[in-house]
């Protein structure tokens, strides 16, 4: 090969030789999240500081600066291996994509700020689509009689399918705040993270399944264990919430990781309750942080018109798709910005529906 061919197979090679050399320092660098999936200090998902950095080398990734100015936006990221590997990313082909980390560690960074990941649903990483086997019927027991004859029953199985939906997330930072050590990574990592979870916990719980729209819970919830309030009294409200208790327990649901998702206004509303002077939930809730025994995770995720309970959330399917893409989208120059695109793929499924209740008012 001449040496002008030798050049151009390195250039349009130049995208993939990135993710791998990038990819190749992440599983080197000390302090990456290990195989138990803990977040280990020093790697990317250890703070908010850590995740802005890496999204500033990026950036200068994209930008194609001097090498200092790629090391000085990689010291708060890594190692010196992830710093040599910032700098032998940088290549003349644009629309470098960098591969960040996989699923489940995406899917511990957004712990603090989703509050599905807070009620214990159970966590999948899959690719592009994966088929989960589901019991929906059980074996008959019968009594019989002298001479009598029973009807063959067995467990019914059907499945449930992961498909990988693809979300989307534009923002526009400010370069005085890229700037700005310190200060400029915790803003920028912890704005994506916020809209990131934001997104997933808005799409967990409210996707209809429209267009590129994953389904929710709201939709996925068996009719028969959603059910209209009786009422906004204090006998109302006692005799309804212990009904959405009954009904996972009721349909033979396993108790598992138990607890409620409310609105804020709608727990403000439990707190409030009073029979003959004395508060029926407010104790409980301020000491304990639970309802009828049960924790409660308040969100405004979730409608102000619906108070949830579920026997065991890890009958919830929380799927990531294996990789969040990062990378810069286009440079505000006009307005000294730059807008930032983040990629994040993933699906939800009930396991067992019947293992949820829903009040609505």
């Amino acid at each position: 090969m001449t040496r002008k061919q030798i050049a151009e197979m390195v250039k349009a090679l130049g995208p993939e030789v990135a993710r791998e050399l990038i990819g190749a320092a992440a599983r080197s660098a000390p302090g990456r999240v290990g195989t138990d999936r803990a977040t280990r200090e020093g790697s990317i998902y250890a703070s908010v500081e850590n995740f802005g950095a890496f999204t500033k080398s990026v950036i200068a990734l994209g930008r194609r600066t001097s090498a200092t100015e790629l090391i000085d936006a990689a010291k708060r990221f890594g190692n010196a291996d992830v710093q040599k590997t910032v700098q032998l990313s940088k290549f003349d082909s644009a629309g470098v994509l960098v591969p960040i980390q996989q699923s489940g560690e995406v899917i511990e960074f957004l712990r603090p700020d989703a509050a599905l990941l807070k009620l214990g649903v159970r966590t999948q990483a899959f690719r592009g689509e994966l088929h989960m086997g589901t019991q929906t019927g059980t074996s008959v027991f019968k009594w019989v009689g002298e001479g009598e004859t029973v009807p063959r029953s067995a467990p019914k199985y059907g499945k449930i399918v992961l498909k990988a939906h693809k979300g989307m997330v534009l923002t526009d930072i400010s370069n005085d705040l890229l700037r700005t050590p310190g200060v400029g990574d915790a803003g920028v990592g912890e704005d994506i993270r916020a809209t990131v979870a934001d997104g997933l916990d808005d799409a967990g719980f409210n996707g209809d399944g429209t267009s590129a729209a994953p389904k929710g819970l709201f939709v996925q919830l068996d009719p028969a264990h959603t059910f209209a309030s009786t009422g906004t009294t204090a006998s109302a409200y006692l005799a309804d919430i212990d009904k959405a208790v009954e009904l996972p327990l009721t349909a033979h649901v396993r108790m598992g990781t138990a607890a409620w998702v409310i609105h804020p206004t709608r727990a403000t509303a439990l707190m409030q309750l009073q029979e003959s002077g004395l508060f029926l939930f407010r104790g409980e809730m301020l000491d304990k942080g639970t309802i009828r025994g049960f924790p409660f995770v308040m969100t405004t995720r979730v409608p102000t018109t619906r108070i949830t309970f579920c026997a065991d959330w890890r009958q919830f399917i929380y799927g990531i798709d294996e990789n969040l893409i990062l990378s810069e989208h286009d440079t505000r120059a006009e307005h000294d910005e730059t807008t930032i695109r983040a990629i994040v793929k993933g699906d939800f499924k009930l396991r067992q529906p019947k293992a949820f209740s829903s009040i609505t008012y």
